[in-house]
């Protein structure tokens, strides 16, 4: 099973990491768009309200954003059935 995380760093400590399990490969569009969204939503509540959407969509592709003391990831993993 593939796996997107969505993991934020205090501090240099994790805070909290959210999966979104992909079961059926015709919904993981779906399941990517909503890891997507919240990864998205948590850079704008933490100092990113100023980016655009255009630099947005490249932090996406990249997985990653930092602020001051705050991070987010958008990690993929693969668990074995």
């Amino acid at each position: 099973m593939r796996i997107i995380n969505v993991i934020e760093v205090v501090d240099n400590n994790v805070q909290n990491i959210e999966s979104f399990g992909i079961i059926e490969e015709q919904l993981s569009d779906d399941v990517v768009e909503q890891a997507e969204k919240l990864f998205t939503a948590k850079v704008r509540a933490n100092e990113g309200s100023m980016i655009r959407d255009e630099e947005l969509a490249g932090i996406i592709e990249d997985g990653y954003w930092n602020a001051t003391n705050y991070a987010v990831n958008l990690v993929w993993s693969d668990i074995d059935d």
